[in-house]
């Protein structure tokens, strides 16, 4: 088993499961996707997805005032989907957001970059959500 750890900071609403749209070609979403995704990457260092008895910390802060929360399990999923590859390519219905195929997003393409092997290998999650004091 191994002991990796990987810890960032994404100072933007994570991103959120939607439907009936994916939420990798939802405007709404995607930018957060982006931000998201780019941190992971970052956080990665060039390492190997994690594959197996994967921990999650999660600690989301939203604005104070945001309307447009959600629960708290649709922002965890859009989180643990988010540090996977796309899974459903093949579906129309999660056709990916052309922002994704800009150069400066090539390495966090849904397609080809992960920090989650499978979502499927978290074997424990742990969240709180926070309001903003600001």
């Amino acid at each position: 088993m191994s002991n990796r750890k990987y810890q960032f900071k994404v100072d933007d609403i994570p991103p959120k499961n939607v439907k009936p749209k994916s939420m990798w070609n939802n405007p709404n979403e995607v930018s957060h996707l982006i931000e998201f995704r780019k941190k992971a990457y970052d956080a990665l260092n060039g390492s190997l997805p994690l594959s197996e008895d994967i921990t999650l910390f999660i600690k989301i802060h939203l604005p104070r005032g945001y309307n447009n929360r959600g629960d708290l399990d649709n922002f965890i999923k859009g989180i643990c989907d988010g540090l996977s590859v796309i899974k459903s390519a093949d579906n129309p219905n999660y056709e990916i957001h052309p922002d994704f195929k800009k150069f400066d997003n090539k390495n966090i393409h849904p397609n080809t970059f992960a920090m989650i092997e499978d979502d499927e290998k978290i074997i424990s999650k742990c969240s709180k959500s926070c309001g903003w004091k600001s």
